[in-house]
């Protein structure tokens, strides 16, 4: 499934800063990541996370659920999967 031109622009300039990079991978290798254990994985302030999990969220590329008095993030894998494909499809047009 393709995913419209302005969704490409929000989820490539989501992707391209490397504290959201990295905080992307580690979400991707573990169950459960809290917020809390993105300011240790990103060694920077919570303010500073919590903006970085922002443009995550409004890029739809995590997803969140309630357990408790925590909020457990995951990865949003069809919209991480349909970039990909997008981009693919750009690149096998030749």
């Amino acid at each position: 499934m393709k995913i419209n031109e302005d969704n490409i622009v929000k989820v490539a300039k989501a992707l391209s800063d490397k504290t959201r990079f990295k905080i992307l991978k580690e979400i991707t290798n573990k169950k459960g990541f809290t917020c809390g254990d993105c300011e240790e994985i990103a060694e920077l302030s919570q303010p500073t996370v919590s903006h970085h999990l922002k443009i995550l969220f409004d890029a739809n590329l995590l997803n969140s659920e309630k357990d408790g008095r925590f909020v457990l993030i995951s990865i949003n894998k069809k919209t991480l999967s349909d970039f990909c494909d997008t981009i693919s499809e750009l690149t096998s047009n030749d």
